[in-house]
């Protein structure tokens, strides 16, 4: 099993406005090298309203860091709609916050077992 390299390209960070999603946000910003590309992805849950305030919060984060990204916004399950997307877009990693306590089947949980490359979890 090839294992990570030492700085992924492609970076899918999962985002909510959460505090733990702050601090995946802020975990992905720290990974982010020459080369590399983030994306940020928030998942609205059918019926649910949209995050685009919450991408307004995450890229005003990220520009204090000077790093750039790319905004996704989909529609279904988290977890699901969260891999799709590493999918779609070859990611070789994805960063998710974890809530506590950590639940049975939980997004983060959902992630880590259905995601195509590495996937770190934040707390």
């Amino acid at each position: 099993m090839p294992g990570m390299s030492a700085l992924p390209k492609r970076i899918l960070v999962a985002y909510d406005g959460s505090e733990t999603a702050e601090r995946a946000l802020d975990t992905a910003a720290q990974l982010v090298g020459y080369g590399s590309t983030l994306t940020v992805v928030s998942v609205a849950p059918d019926g649910g309203h949209s995050m685009r305030g919450g991408f307004e919060d995450a890229r005003e984060r990220l520009l204090r860091r000077q790093v750039t990204a790319t905004y996704v916004e989909r529609v279904g399950k988290p977890a699901d709609e969260i891999v799709q997307a590493a999918r779609e877009l070859d990611a070789d990693l994805v960063v998710i916050g974890r809530r506590e306590p950590p639940a049975e089947g939980s997004v983060s949980a959902e992630v880590v077992r259905q995601a195509p490359g590495d996937v770190l979890v934040v707390r």
